[in-house]
């Protein structure tokens, strides 16, 4: 039995066996399956149109009409249905927030992510355990410690994280964002594909911009009624967005901003106590304190050692928030604005794993290569722009951001108000100049609270900016001439 389990907040595991559920979880059953959960994770009973237990919604499901589910969900189908399947995703797909779902019907028994994977989950075929990180799942003699991949990836001593679905441990595999596990044959299956996408036309960019907005405006307003949150703002694009759409809300809402002692850091902390101080906000700056070994360690262990980096040091920072807060992540905002292309890239750009490794800013090694070639192969396009756009999604997104939210434990939730499969459709269905063009989150602050653009992103303002930009010409200068020399 794991007896560190008070440690994994928030966390689960689904499997066959009590000796595998830490201590004091609680625990469901449904035939054969066990499903333990620490008691800050909430888990709602998923039924049938005639009132059986089907499965398990894990998390914080958000419905169309802004309203945070906290009882049982009822799906239109009959446990015996052998075409329940479609209904089943159709019915995630219009839930917005973070949430993971069981389905155990008589001929479905699956596992789905929330579209971008924020609760994420990795599995083990030998073991038959589906879980919230490697740390619930028991060595044995065929998921040891993959020593190799430990080592080209030197976490936590370098800024590194597992992707295409690996983890630092022989046939434990993580589960991607667009995938379902089928638990009869421990596969993973791709159910969504970006070959639904259909571009828009320009003419109908505004109306895409503003079910945007409705739709993140409709997640935040269903946490912010069950919980006062915090917002983390930088001076970045996708905070920014997420206060516009928070505008209605801004009572409920505490905004705060990491005093990180580098030049993204002091911008950011610059430009978010402008705006909140123009514009009256409730902000607050965190002082950067050092975490503690132990911190570390713990935070690495509540993670399964998957992913470190700059949010692994800030695990004492924000300790300074309350916890009974919520809070509100700008993630996924990137999907509209095409971070992954480069200037060069059509359509028919080819695109090689050693690429992907480099966009990803991972070691380029054989291993990832092939486990990269694999999950090419998988998408079944070969249009540059959807690989890039699919790369963020299902690599930095799932295997980056879902698992380090495991780390944290100081809030009451961790939720990415982006995160809905209509929302995500949306970004994707920009026109490619749109998207290059980055004006998606202009566009979007306009409609909601345009004075938000009078302050520049990633930038300083007054005098500072144009010192700032003098800089970095002479520092660009001076790099050309050495290249030269």
């Amino acid at each position: 039995m794991i007896t560190n389990g008070k440690s994994l907040v928030g966390q689960f595991i689904l499997c066959q066996s009590e000796n595998y559920i830490p201590e004091n979880w609680n625990l469901r059953r449904s035939g054969s399956w066990l499903l333990g959960f620490h008691s800050d994770l909430p888990v709602i009973e998923i039924l049938a149109s005639d009132s059986s237990l089907i499965g398990w919604l894990l998390g914080y499901a958000i419905d169309t009409n802004g309203l945070l589910l906290n009882k049982s969900l009822q799906i239109p189908v009959f446990p015996n249905d052998n075409n329940d399947a479609s209904q089943l995703e159709s019915s995630l797909y219009d839930f917005g927030g973070r949430f993971l779902a069981i389905f155990l019907t008589k001929n479905i028994s699956r596992v789905y992510l929330d579209p971008l994977a924020s609760l994420s989950a990795v599995f083990c075929a030998h073991e038959q355990i589906v879980a919230s990180s490697t740390a619930l799942i028991p060595y044995s003699e065929d998921c040891q410690d993959n020593y190799e991949l430990i080592k080209i990836l030197d976490i936590p001593n370098k800024n590194n994280w597992y992707p295409f679905g690996l983890t630092p441990r022989h046939s434990v595999e993580r589960l991607l964002p667009n995938h379902f596990l089928n638990l009869n044959n421990w596969q993973s299956t791709r159910h969504w594909h970006i070959n639904q996408i259909t571009t828009v036309q320009n003419k109908d960019i505004k109306h895409s911009i503003s079910e945007i907005a409705s739709i993140a405006q409709n997640n935040i307003k269903a946490l912010v009624q069950n919980s006062p949150v915090y917002l983390a703002l930088t001076a970045g694009r996708d905070s920014r967005m997420l206060l516009a759409c928070a505008r209605e809300h801004l009572q409920n809402i505490e905004l705060f901003t990491v005093k990180i002692p580098d030049q993204k850091g002091i911008q950011d902390c610059e430009l978010a106590s402008q705006i909140a101080k123009t514009y009256k906000l409730n902000h607050r700056i965190l002082e950067l304190e050092e975490a503690t070994e132990a911190e570390l360690n713990e935070w690495l262990y509540r993670t399964g050692n998957c992913v470190a980096g700059r949010t692994w040091r800030n695990v004492r920072t924000l300790k300074q928030l309350d916890p009974q807060r919520g809070l509100l992540l700008g993630m996924a905002g990137e999907i509209g604005r095409a971070i992954y292309w480069s200037a060069s890239d059509t359509e028919s750009t080819q695109i090689a794993p050693d690429r992907l490794l480099n966009i990803l800013e991972l070691p380029v090694h054989p291993y990832l290569e092939e486990r990269g070639y694999q999950w090419l192969n998988s998408l079944g396009t070969n249009n540059a722009f959807s690989i890039l756009d699919l790369l963020f999604i299902e690599q930095r997104l799932g295997c980056w951001a879902g698992p380090q939210q495991y780390g944290h434990i100081t809030s009451a939730f961790r939720i990415f108000p982006l995160c809905h499969r209509k929302i995500i459709e949306l970004m994707l269905s920009l026109p490619p100049n749109y998207k290059r063009s980055t004006m998606m989150v202009n566009d979007l602050i306009n409609n909601l609270y345009p004075e938000l653009l009078r302050f520049p992103f990633n930038n300083y303002t007054g005098l500072k900016r144009y010192f700032n930009k003098l800089k970095n010409i002479a520092e660009s200068y001076s790099s050309t001439f050495k290249w030269k020399r």
